[in-house]
């Protein structure tokens, strides 16, 4: 959604700059972050790997979601360069890695929704489908979306296909609704059961990350929509690349938060000892603290 790229925003070196010297400091700032954070997420995956000694499905998506963000976020950056020569080669490697971007973070985003779903053979159908839906939408972007050099504003501009443009934001949006719903229905079904407690946490992060997101591309959607001032649209559009950034990067954080879960619920005592309470106090004494088990 972040590469709808703005008439002014790829002025050549010729050209006077159209980016007060504040707001070029926002530019740069907002950026960076996100490139920095993207390094700092493949230097905690390489840690990961050298630690467990395997790389897991999760951990190659983000690995491949922040080299797509460095290079991104990068290409954003040198658009402000773009003149006559390199206009349409720069366009065309914008569009294509912000799909690539969003549709890697999609691809996390449904991996997890299938995780929270308890592997459910529906749920998993269900990102089968919204996940081609959003690939067929990106694919076609790249394709009908492109850059083009106006000789007489001496600016690179980024035509945007109308329908295209719908298309993979609502795709987009499909993704973020059918995560929250799943979320939400697996969260609201064990509320109230004896479910484990890494079980919780999972479905708990993923709602939570589900519905940051699907806040983001709605602001966003609304911020293309109707704000007038060029500047903001595109401050809004990096701030949508650094939150997908964040919440992808989260991961790290849930996943200790998961482990010590994982070692809270192992090092519990057990909670479903009911066939066990008619057991006698002597039995229990004798048993010590063993009672709970047969």
């Amino acid at each position: 959604m972040s590469n709808a790229t703005l008439d002014l925003a790829s002025l050549p070196l010729e050209t006077p700059p159209i980016l007060t010297f504040p707001q070029s400091i926002a530019f740069a700032l907002v950026s960076g972050l996100t490139i920095e954070i993207s390094c700092g997420g493949l230097i905690t995956a390489a840690s990961q790997y050298f630690q467990d000694g395997k790389a897991s499905q999760t951990l190659v998506v983000m690995t491949v979601f922040n080299i797509i963000a460095i290079v991104y976020s990068s290409i954003v950056v040198w658009g402000v360069l773009l003149g006559a020569d390199n206009c349409i080669l720069g366009e065309l490697l914008a569009v294509v890695c912000a799909q690539l971007f969003f549709v890697t973070f999609d691809i996390f985003m449904l991996m997890k929704t299938y995780a929270v779903s308890a592997f459910d053979r529906t749920v998993l159908i269900g990102c089968i489908g919204v996940g081609i839906y959003r690939v067929c939408w990106g694919i076609a972007d790249a394709v009908k979306s492109h850059g083009a050099w106006d000789a007489d504003l001496a600016i690179c501009s980024y035509i945007q296909h109308p329908v295209t443009g719908i298309g993979y934001n609502s795709a987009d949006i499909i993704v973020d609704t059918y995560s929250t719903v799943v979320a939400l229905a697996f969260n609201w079904k064990h509320l109230k059961t004896s479910l484990s407690q890494i079980r919780k946490v999972l479905i708990q992060e993923n709602l939570l990350r589900s519905l940051i997101i699907l806040a983001i591309d709605s602001f966003s959607i609304y911020a293309a929509l109707v704000w007038t001032d060029q500047f903001n649209i595109l401050m809004a559009y990096l701030a949508q690349n650094y939150m997908y950034t964040r919440c992808m990067n989260a991961e790290s954080v849930f996943k200790t938060i998961r482990k010590k879960a994982s070692s809270t619920m192992h090092g519990a005592k057990p909670s479903n000892s009911a066939p066990y309470r008619s057991v006698s106090k002597q039995s229990s004494q004798t048993h010590g603290e063993g009672s709970g088990q047969p």
